[in-house]
């Protein structure tokens, strides 16, 4: 299932009205399929043509609006991707969801971080890192759906989690990690995504 039909499916289902996408690159990719009442787009890109020609850390530091929906697809870095989900649960409306693209690489080829990206291949970064740090420090439900080949992390501030809390370092977080993890980092589910 594509990721617009996933965040439609959530804006659909708890009757969302405002949609921001952190990272657009094409916006007919994803962002122009999204129905919701409102929309807003954020890029440094100018050939993104978002609304907002600016990295999200720009964005938040000027932004006063608050959104329902949230789809991070900025900076594939672990570190920015946990930047990005505290900054975007300041800006979210209560009931509201925020989905992280790319958190469920297949092998270390594709879980690198983007220092090491050369730019070819199927490359999703290490955000996963920055969703599963915030994963364990959060009161909200978070799970893993199928994306395509990418895989959408959820926090749904609908539900409460039922994860003991613990502080995970970003930088002691490795692939090896993630793969003997995965379940519980992830909380990978097949099938929520056809219960939403």
């Amino acid at each position: 299932m594509h990721r617009s039909e996933i965040i439609n499916k959530f804006i659909k289902k708890y009757k969302l009205k405002s949609y921001l996408e952190i990272g657009t690159r094409h916006k007919a990719d994803n962002f122009d399929k999204i129905k919701c009442r409102e929309k807003f787009c954020i890029d440094p890109d100018s050939n993104a043509e978002a609304d907002f020609e600016l990295t999200s850390d720009e964005f938040f530091k000027i932004n006063h609006k608050k959104y329902d929906c949230i789809f991070i697809d900025g900076l594939h870095e672990g570190h920015q991707v946990y930047k990005d989900i505290k900054n975007s649960i300041k800006y979210l409306n209560n009931g509201g969801v925020i989905l992280c693209h790319d958190i469920n690489p297949k092998t270390i080829n594709n879980g690198y971080d983007f220092e090491d990206y050369n730019g070819t291949g199927e490359w999703n970064g290490d955000s996963w890192k920055g969703f599963v740090k915030y994963r364990f420090e959060t009161p909200y439900y978070t799970f893993t759906v199928p994306e395509d080949e990418a895989y959408l992390g959820i926090i749904d501030t609908n539900s409460k989690t039922d994860v003991e809390q613990c502080n995970i370092k970003i930088g002691e977080l490795t692939y090896r990690i993630l793969d003997e993890n995965r379940q519980s980092f992830l909380n990978i589910d097949e099938n929520d995504i056809n219960n939403i």
